[in-house]
């Protein structure tokens, strides 16, 4: 495949992020722009020598990356970088992009005019386990793009209601794309892909799942999306990871309230925190959930609005989602 056919800018990044000491904000430090198909390397060299980088090292890789992309591309794998067109608009603007975004499946869901994260623990209450579902698919046939993790527990239950509803499901790994984790969601990947969704990423092909790595994809999911939904959490864990992201890139938030019956359950304490903290809207109901989707372009991160308590405390019809 020819040099010309994959972005120039993509290459220049995949190669910095190869040396030693060298991550997405240095990269996209050195590459600020698109670079010039004809003179790339020798820009990138030159600037890359003024940031005392080792040249013979850039080289290599290079030729590297140019290898790594055309096999991406060859397996059906698109890629855009932070200045190539078909980068997410909503991705550009959070305080610390992806580099390159990898993508494999249909990329519209990533452009969607409405897009809602919908996150939570991975070990629900069997409350949370409905309502996840629910939100799901209310959310989806209110016309939402729904992003999760693929994680197991509330995002897979969140990606399952948005099946349901037969809406289109974007999911944020924290690995290459040639790989799927957990395995117990490769069904639910494949899912994903076949009803219209797509899966993302910032890593290359090969690159295994990390601890680090999935702390840092919460910040993806967050700034592809319009708003925050946390389905249930405690005060510590990595939902909280996607909570803080979003109100530092100032995404509306909001969060289930939980009927009193469950509010004892670990799992339901960071919900109580955020709403006593007025970091979330508190949505204790399905018409709650419906006024925060159709009011999402108006609501603005710390809102603060009393909750209203639910009718009944069964956690199949308390909330009408």
């Amino acid at each position: 495949m020819a040099e010309s056919s994959i972005s120039s800018t993509s290459v220049a990044l995949a190669a910095l992020m190869k040396l030693k000491g060298v991550g997405r904000r240095a990269a996209l430090r050195i590459v600020y722009g698109p670079i010039p198909v004809g003179d790339a390397k020798e820009i990138v060299v030159d600037r890359a020598i003024r940031a005392k980088l080792p040249e013979s090292a850039l080289l290599d890789a290079w030729d590297r990356a140019q290898d790594e992309l055309e096999s991406t591309r060859a397996s059906g794998i698109k890629f855009y970088s932070f200045h190539d067109e078909g980068y997410p608009e909503r991705l550009r603007n959070i305080p610390d992009p992806p580099a390159i975004l990898y993508v494999k499946g249909d990329v519209s869901g990533l452009h969607a005019a409405k897009c809602l994260a919908v996150v939570g623990t991975r070990e629900p209450t069997p409350y949370g386990e409905v309502v996840a579902r629910k939100s799901g698919a209310t959310a989806a046939e209110a016309g939402f793009t729904i992003v999760s993790g693929l994680a197991h527990g509330c995002d897979t239950l969140g990606h399952e209601g948005c099946l349901d509803a037969h809406g289109v499901g974007v999911a944020v790994m924290a690995h290459g794309l040639d790989k799927v984790y957990p395995a117990a969601n490769r069904g639910l990947a494949s899912r994903l892909l076949d009803n219209g969704g797509c899966l993302v990423g910032e890593y290359p092909l090969g690159v295994t799942p990390m601890r680090t790595a999935f702390a840092e994809r919460d910040r993806i999911q967050s700034g592809l999306s319009d708003a925050l939904l946390v389905i249930e959490t405690d005060v510590k864990g990595g939902t909280m990871h996607t909570v803080r992201f979003s109100r530092e890139q100032r995404r509306p938030l909001a969060c289930i309230a939980h009927p009193d019956r469950w509010k004892h359950e670990d799992k339901t304490r960071g919900n109580q925190m955020m709403i006593a903290e007025r970091w979330a809207l508190g949505l204790p109901d399905g018409p709650a959930l419906m006024q925060f989707l159709m009011g999402i372009e108006k609501i603005k991160p710390n809102i603060e609005l009393e909750p209203k308590k639910p009718k009944t405390d069964d956690p199949q019809t308390s909330m009408a989602f």
